[in-house]
């Protein structure tokens, strides 16, 4: 993954495209405000559905400045499943780990890059501006996609119909543009939540960063390196194309428009980092400053807060990109399903109660983890750097760290789904692993294929009947579930009719299913569980989601 590139290749690679001017709709089923990755995420989603949408931007280009840096594993499946994968993998890191360094330069917390049940790797880095010019391209190909740059919202009116959009175009005509549903995905400053009278709840947090993007960059390593000394605190980030991003984290006293300089970054690699004398090819610098907020409401009638306009957070869990294309692939399954008459408005509803607990949970992680590893007492340090050299001697521990598991998981506490009994013990609201199946006519195929973005009936060990009798039901008619019958052995499930009839690839995956043998999965499109057990408590649990959202 990844080519090597020199500065000026790099500075070429990130240049900004005039973004276009769209086909001059102005209705839609759904209007997307701000084109940056997760509004361009969303136009994606929702073009694969086949739904009406018009992105709105007020740029005239694509951005050119190297904020988000890291995709994570959930990301990469839904970008394949996308069919967007395949085109950036030139634009890619590969898939690298982390290290957390103490004070006195020795791995106290060190976590390898591994695959994940997605089918990726944990965390992948990017480059935002090639980014941005991808997802562009990739959502021009889909004909009821509308992109149209150089068009500022002025106003919004949302009413119980649709939402009406004043706005201001690229030849400064104003004009309306209405769509049935917003998805409000216009960054921090978010003009369509101010409008709405959103508070934007949180704190600003008292640690600004250098932040330094390099290209050809001596380290090589594949690993995020935390270098946790209280006297210079320093991340350093594998990128793309052989490039590194370097974070300092500043002093009190330090004059934030000095700092930015060459001649200061010189004198930060050489003092207070392992780089010292490495040759400085910089892409850019600049100062950030962080914060943690969560908008007091996701949803409000038909309009919809996602990424930066919904949340921000410090990125030192490189989570902030990626839960806001959670986000996206949350609520625009959702819709299409409201659109096409197949589930009512209160489907819309769970966007919210799905969505919030997940957030929450990830800013907690990204500022504790931040806090963590910018202390700057030497006492504070030196008792954090003991605690965990200690716990690493313990191997429950160790492993504990080494796989992430001090990472908040994605789940869905409610929502749409039926739970019976405590969280960790089923898999319902939890993501269903990228297994991939070998169907009864030799096809290998990833259950990502099978489903194709719909419901799908997953049945482990179980007779291809059972599926049969539950297909008919109002449920799974209305939505046209797929289903699935995967072996755990080498035996036959059945005669391959509307059932896809399959056996798993892997014998790993294979002894992680085989909990389930006997049980029944419902896997929503986005590919979480909403429902999980045997023969009679699904079809009851399909009852219950029919009376709720049918």
């Amino acid at each position: 993954m990844g080519t090597r590139k020199s500065l000026e290749q790099f500075r070429e690679a990130i240049k900004p495209v005039r973004g276009p001017e769209g086909r001059g709709w102005n209705d839609a089923d759904v209007v997307i405000v701000g084109a940056g990755p997760i509004g361009l995420t969303a136009a994606n989603i929702l073009g694969s559905l086949g739904v009406k949408t018009i992105l709105v931007e007020r740029n005239e280009f694509t951005s050119d400045l190297p904020r988000a840096l890291v995709v994570d594993d959930e990301y990469m499946r839904l970008l394949d499943n996308l069919g967007i994968l395949p085109v950036m993998r030139d634009d890619v890191a590969a898939p690298f780990g982390i290290y957390f360094y103490s004070s006195r330069g020795r791995p106290i917390v060190r976590v390898d890059p591994f695959m994940t049940p997605n089918g990726f790797g944990t965390r992948t880095g990017i480059v935002q501006p090639v980014f941005e010019k991808i997802l562009l391209s990739r959502a021009q190909r889909f004909e009821c996609v509308d992109v149209q740059y150089q068009t500022t919202v002025t106003g919004l009116d949302s009413g119980a119909h649709g939402v009406d959009l004043d706005v201001r175009t690229a030849g400064r005509k104003n004009c309306k543009i209405r769509g049935r549903y917003l998805l409000a995905c216009d960054g921090a400053r978010s003009f369509v939540r101010s409008q709405l009278g959103i508070r934007f709840e949180g704190t600003r947090i008292d640690q600004p960063h250098l932040v330094i993007d390099l290209a050809e960059f001596p380290d090589k390593s594949p690993y995020s390196r935390f270098f946790c000394n209280p006297e210079r605190p320093l991340n350093s980030i594998p990128t793309p194309y052989g490039g590194r991003r370097l974070e300092f984290m500043l002093a009190p006293d330090d004059d934030q428009q000095a700092i930015v300089t060459p001649e200061t970054i010189r004198h930060l690699l050489d003092h207070h980092s392992p780089y010292k004398g490495a040759e400085l090819k910089i892409v850019r610098s600049v100062v950030y400053g962080f914060s943690e907020r969560i908008a007091q409401r996701l949803q409000q009638g038909r309009v919809f807060l996602l990424g930066d306009a919904a949340h921000v957070m410090p990125p030192f869990g490189a989570q902030a990109m990626n839960t806001g294309a959670r986000d996206a692939n949350n609520i625009c399954w959702k819709i299409a399903s409201v659109l096409s008459g197949r589930a009512g408005d209160r489907l819309l509803q769970t966007y919210e109660s799905e969505r919030r607990p997940q957030i929450e949970a990830i800013i907690r992680y990204s500022v504790a983890i931040g806090r963590l590893a910018n202390i700057r007492n030497r006492s504070l340090a030196f008792a954090r750097d003991l605690i965990f050299s200690a716990l690493n001697l313990v191997p429950p521990i160790r492993r504990f760290f080494s796989g992430m598991r001090y990472m908040p998981k994605p789940w869905l506490e409610r929502g749409y789904l039926v739970r019976h009994g405590k969280r960790n013990a089923t898999p319902v609201g939890r993501i269903f692993p990228r297994v991939t199946l070998t169907l009864s006519d030799g096809t290998p195929r990833s259950i990502d294929e099978i489903s194709r973005s719909k419901f799908v009936l997953v049945g482990i060990g179980v007779d291809v009947q059972l599926l049969r009798t539950l297909m008919i039901h109002p449920l799974a008619r209305q939505h046209r579930w797929r289903g699935i019958a995967i072996s755990l052995d080498d035996s036959e499930a059945g005669a391959k009719t509307e059932i896809e009839v399959a056996r798993i690839v892997g014998e790993d995956v294979k002894c992680t299913l085989s909990d389930y043998r006997g049980k029944l999965l419902l896997v929503r499109p986005d590919g979480y569980v909403a429902l999980a057990g045997d023969h009679r408590s699904i079809a009851g649990d399909m009852d219950a989601l029919w009376r709720s959202f049918g």
